[in-house]
């Protein structure tokens, strides 16, 4: 892959970033960065297992999915939620919980090969903990 691919590919990869909170650590991470090669004079640089573990953890559900589950939380959390809507909730959640769990394997297979703790990878990538609903 050459870097003008490299470029599309992050260039479209941000452009799908449905989050505004994930799209401003993108923004702070690559501030960063530009920061350090200037300082450095060498680019930094990531394994290929390193970008393919941040790509995994960076990957969200489907637009479509996600969309629908914060409706459906919006519409629990203010108890507006029909029956079928709680049932659909439920069904999305299951969905959710596994991309998270995914997400967190990845986590840790990324500590692993940087030698620092999961609290530690997840405060360097700017990634907190999800807030406890309480519906």
């Amino acid at each position: 892959m050459n870097m003008q691919s490299t470029k599309l590919e992050l260039i479209k990869m941000i452009a799908d970033i449905q989050s505004e909170e994930l799209l401003n650590r993108v923004k702070q991470f690559l501030v960063e960065a530009e920061g350090t090669i200037k300082a450095s004079k060498k680019p930094p640089s990531l394994s290929k297992e390193e970008t393919r573990l941040l790509l995994k953890i960076n990957e969200g559900l489907p637009e479509k999915t996600q969309l629908r589950y914060n409706e459906l939380l919006k519409k629990l959390t203010e108890a507006k939620i029909t029956a079928p809507e709680h049932k659909e909730f439920l069904q999305l959640t299951t969905q959710v919980e596994a991309k998270n769990a995914e997400r967190l394997k990845y986590l840790f297979q990324l500590a692993n090969l940087w030698d620092i703790s999961v609290d530690d990878v997840m405060e360097r990538l700017g990634i907190k903990p999800p807030g406890v609903i309480h519906a």
